[in-house]
């Protein structure tokens, strides 16, 4: 058959060759800028390959809230890209919670929603890379605003762009995965500023800034300030008049206004959220005080200003996790030289130098007056990670720098020399302060190595720049020794940072590996056909966050949108909670906490609970189900209810109490099971202390106070005492104990003096399932303490009476919402009412839910305004619950007008080419600057 030569010609297509040409002289004109991605990108990889960080080893680099929040987040939103479910509401986590608003402070990222293509197995690589790529973007958006608003195009941007990827912000805090996005995005919302203000050009800005708001609201909040304090900044350095000063300001605020307005679909329902936190209690301070410097007065603000300064100087150690660490501000030998070279340039306007030092100086008042840093952080204080908006102080230094690069050729020897003099001697502030100290407090030999280093890089820098201003070395070899030492100081920090922000090993994360996943996927495969929605949970919890990062309906939750609501029933009920660290968690509890939570299975990894009355194996089928996998065993709740039952209408009665010291768990379960079941016995008996084995009286005191609550205090101050309460068991059954004791976290129970194999973390107090015990054994309540402490402890030890638990259970289990269909934000079924009563779910219930009753609207009555539930009357009806965030449809509408504003005003302007906003104020501002560099 005939076959066309190879060399056929081929008539040239002139589009695609147009096309071809204009590609590449895109990419070769922005060379510069693709280095200064391609730079810091591989720098980063590098060292993670260096600490091992798989694909390069056996580590990963989730430490801190990435192990216990972050990842496991992003593993459930995988989960839900991969399989279509809602993003409005979530069972994985905290019983049931609102996602959109835990998406807006921690899953925004559009880099996340590329996991979707990605194998879950290689979830963690993923991140490892998309922390790489968005320190490097951070780099190369840095280059860009440069080049574009100082019109210079050459191998300089990629040294600054080094110096914004490699601040310490980034190397102290890039496992804060969540804040990287706004952050690396910071510097094209200021391009977007400058050409509002000095171009007319609005599109940049209005979505720079609502990606910025998206990516992450609480650092775009930062952002909304840094722009602010830019239009300010620019007003006063190039004035021109109080007319025009408010034509800026009006065409800034309506775009400012457009930009938040298309995030108000997404971020209403945020806000919302966040006036059910722990957060939104903050006051504001009523007296002067400061974070830093010890005494609140004008000695400790200049205290405070000389250790911050003195931070410039540290690039090997920047604080990662420390409440009282100092504000990661460093950027670089050579930015730091740079930038105090800028006010040295006779090139440079005086005002725009007084504006640079002013804001960095305001900058540090904020980091160091509580009543600046309540306002920067949206008005409340941080709960560890301080100042986090330091990255911008990194950012104007950054600026200041390059201005003073691109007036090199009017620097004199003088001014070089200044320079250098004022970069030592923020090296030597560091010497002997108790704030950089503390800074290197986990590897103190790193402290005289750094100092050395960053004042060797500094006397060489000055040394090339002298030499050029003598001009006995051209331009082109100062600017290659710059940029050498400037990627050589960025690896080194790379590494550094990774390695003082510590890795951690890909064993057992999720613990129990394969063993736990292969438990899991089973125990879904048993339910595969079942509609309603049901519970499981662990017997001791990993990350805080298991159901999201294992794949099932759990109820522990650390999370930064916690519902205060939810937090309080969970202490009251017996369960861990911590307001103020926005968590709850579920350790194994009684029969009755695993009853009303619905709850239906337990995964041990241990292949024991204490709980064998109602907790029974599951037993592995002959449909190559595994219930049983090396250590790791599924145990079936066999007082288990489904999601909806009625209960007695009294309740709604049980209240919530805010003061844990206030209340004994016991009595608040007995007092919620007898509401719920209308039977007038308590389902739990409590144990009198008959012995005690405390340390010697003589060396250390206990007294009660009253049933279960204790004072203690060290007569002997070097002793290191232990208690020791002893009971008796009345009878045969289960037990449960509750001990909330000062300095003495850990608990042992024993039995007969026989200590059990594990301890009961009590940092968060819980009633924990102790196991069974038999009439006359000796039940013993054990817990070491720090030497010469004195405190508090409240213990109580209860048993489980059976038959009103079995009684109260049969009752509950008459009427039971039988599920039709449940998703992600939503469920429906049908219950047979016998009597009048509370139709009561364990879902925690927001504003946003939705109940009807056969098509009918019910107004929904929380119980202990905590969770869902309404009166219901007697015979049978149709239930549908439905949640949307609440906030979602108007912060909807209002974005899809501000979209229809934006997009006319971008028609009118760049396609039918009408002016809308009026001439530029700042016409001469781009051209002042480049007269300079002519």
């Amino acid at each position: 058959m005939p076959v066309l030569s190879t060399k056929t010609a081929v008539p040239n297509n002139p589009d695609n060759e147009k096309k071809k040409r204009s590609f590449t002289e895109f990419a070769y004109r922005n060379r510069f800028i693709w280095l200064s991605f391609l730079v810091p990108f591989v720098l980063m990889v590098t060292a993670f390959a260096l600490m091992s960080v798989s694909p390069f080893g056996d580590k990963q680099i989730l430490v801190t809230d990435l192990w216990h929040q972050y990842y496991p987040f992003l593993a459930d939103f995988q989960y839900k890209l991969q399989h279509g479910e809602s993003f409005f509401w979530t069972w994985s986590v905290g019983g049931g919670v609102n996602y959109f608003s835990l998406m807006s402070y921690y899953l925004a990222s559009p880099v996340n929603f590329l996991s979707v293509f990605i194998p879950a197995d290689w979830l963690r690589e993923f991140l490892m890379f998309s922390v790489a790529l968005k320190i490097a973007l951070g780099g190369a958006f840095t280059a860009y605003f440069l080049k574009s608003v100082y019109k210079r195009n050459d191998v300089s941007l990629i040294m600054f762009a080094c110096c914004f990827s490699f601040c310490a912000y980034f190397m102290g805090y890039y496992w804060n995965t969540i804040w990287m996005d706004t952050v690396c995005i910071t510097p094209l919302v200021a391009l977007g500023t400058v050409k509002l203000l000095t171009e007319n050009r609005f599109r940049l800005f209005t979505v720079s800034l609502a990606l910025a708001l998206i990516m992450n609201y609480y650092i775009g909040l930062f952002v909304c300030i840094f722009v602010l304090l830019i239009f300010i900044g620019y007003s006063i350095v190039y004035w021109s008049g109080v007319k025009n000063f408010f034509i800026n300001l009006l065409k800034t605020g309506i775009f400012s206004m457009i930009a938040i307005g298309l995030t108000t679909f997404f971020l209403l329902p945020a806000f919302m959220a966040l006036k059910n936190t722990h957060a939104s209690g903050s006051t504001f301070p009523s007296t002067f005080a400061i974070n830093i410097g010890g005494s609140n007065d004008l000695l400790g603000v200049l205290r405070a200003l000389k250790s911050i300064t003195g931070s410039f100087a540290n690039f090997t150690c920047a604080a990662n996790k420390a409440a009282d660490a100092l504000p990661n501000i460093s950027c670089s030998a050579f930015a730091l030289f740079f930038g105090f070279l800028s006010l040295t340039s006779p090139k440079i306007r005086l005002r725009e130098k007084i504006v640079n030092v002013v804001m960095i100086v305001f900058m540090f008042l904020s980091c160091i007056i509580r009543q600046l840093d309540y306002i920067w952080h949206g008005f409340h204080f941080t709960n560890m990670i301080p100042y986090r908006f330091s990255f911008l102080i990194s950012f104007i230094m950054i600026v200041m720098a390059f201005r003073a690069f691109t007036t090199i050729d009017s620097i004199s020897v003088v001014g070089a020399l200044i320079a250098s003099a004022m970069s030592i001697a923020v090296v030597l502030l560091t010497v002997g302060d108790p704030g950089a100290e503390k800074m290197f407090t986990d590897h103190p030999d790193w402290e005289i190595p750094n100092l050395i280093a960053i004042g060797a890089l500094v006397v060489f820098i000055s040394v090339v720049v002298i030499l050029y201003t003598k001009r006995v070395i051209p331009k082109n070899i100062m600017v290659l020794a710059l940029l050498i030492v400037t990627i050589a100081q960025s690896g080194v920090t790379a590494y550094l940072g990774v390695n003082r922000t510590t890795v951690t090993t890909t064993y057992e994360y999720p613990r129990g590996g394969e063993n736990t996943a292969t438990v899991i996927e089973s125990m879904n495969e048993l339910e595969a056909d079942t509609k309603e929605m049901w519970r499981a949970e662990t017997a001791t919890t990993q990350t805080l966050n298991d159901g999201a990062l294992n794949h099932y309906h759990g109820l522990s939750m650390f999370n930064s949108m916690a519902n205060e609501n939810m937090t309080r029933f969970f202490e009251n009920f017996g369960m861990m909670g911590w307001k103020s660290g926005n968590r709850y968690t579920y350790a194994e509890g009684s029969p009755v906490t695993n009853m009303f939570m619905n709850l239906k299975y337990i995964i041990s990894r241990s292949g024991k609970v204490n709980n064998t009355y109602d907790l029974v194996p599951v037993r592995s089928s002959g449909d190559n189900l595994v219930t049983e996998s090396g250590n790791v065993k599924l145990f079936q709740n066999t007082h288990y209810i489904p999601m909806g039952f009625m209960t007695n209408s009294a309740l709604q009665n049980w209240q919530e109490n805010d003061n844990e010291d206030q209340f004994n768990p016991f009595e608040k379960q007995n007092e919620f099971f007898k509401y719920a079941t209308g039977l007038n016995e308590d389902v739990y008996t409590r144990l009198e202390v008959v012995s005690q084995g405390h340390t010697e009286a003589d060396k250390f005191t206990v007294t009660k106070k009253e049933y279960g609550f204790y004072n203690y205090s060290c007569i002997d101050t070097a002793v290191t005492p232990h208690v020791k309460w002893n009971y008796e068991a009345p009878e045969e059954g289960l037990y449960m104990m509750y001990a909330d004791i000062q300095n003495g976290d850990d608990v042992t129970v024993m039995q007969n003096d026989v200590a059990q194999s594990a301890k009961y973390g009590m940092a968060r107090s819980y009633v924990a399932c102790i196991g069974y015990f038999n009439k006359g054994d000796k039940i013993s309540v054990y817990a070491d303490l720090k030497a010469g402490v004195s405190g508090t402890a409240r213990v109580y030890v209860n048993m489980l009476n059976k038959d009103v638990f079995e009684k109260g259970y049969a009752k509950l289990s008459e009427s039971v919402m039988e599920t039709e269909k449940c998703t992600s934000s939503s469920m429906q079924g049908k219950i047979s009412v016998k009597e009048k009563g509370l139709f009561y779910t364990s879902i925690p219930y927001e504003k946003g839910w939705t109940a009807t009753v056969d098509g009918e609207k019910v107004e929904i009555t929380p119980v202990g305004n905590s969770l869902l539930a309404f009166p219901l009357e007697a015979g049978e009806h149709e239930i549908k619950l439905t949640y949307y965030p609440n906030g979602f449809w108007p912060g909807f509408a209002i974005s899809m007008i501000c979209a229809f504003l934006f997009a006319a005003a971008c028609v009118l302007t760049y396609v039918l080419k009408k002016k809308i906003i009026p001439d530029p104020v700042y016409k001469s501002q781009i051209g002042g600057m480049d007269e300079y560099q002519k």
